[in-house]
């Protein structure tokens, strides 16, 4: 009679942890797939344009930080270009964004 008790007992333990299991589910949190990224333009008193993988994302800005949102992940080339063109002023790095903030420092 005690070892009919004791495997009801396992049984019913089993069937409750997999029904919990399945109404509260299992999967993982999903990650993220964006980061924030800060770019540091050091351009002394000229104006720059500035680009991420060959598009322009700031046009005539000077010194101070710029922020892009939701950059995917890896890597990603960004550059400074002087507007009166590259020979006045250029700099350029290629950087691998992760999910969060990433700061890239350009000196053109």
């Amino acid at each position: 009679m005690k070892k009919n008790v004791l495997i009801k007992g396992i049984l019913l333990l089993v069937v409750v942890s997999i029904l919990a299991i399945g109404f509260t589910g299992c999967a993982p949190m999903p990650y993220p797939t964006t980061g924030t990224v800060y770019i540091y333009v050091a351009a002394g008193g000229w104006a720059q344009d500035i680009y991420m993988d060959y598009n322009q994302k700031f046009n005539n800005v000077y010194t101070g930080t710029y922020t892009l949102y939701n950059v995917s992940i890896g890597s990603h080339f960004f550059e400074a270009i002087d507007d009166w063109g590259w020979t006045f002023g250029y700099d350029s790095v290629t950087q691998y964004i992760s999910a969060g903030a990433n700061y890239v420092y350009l000196y053109p």
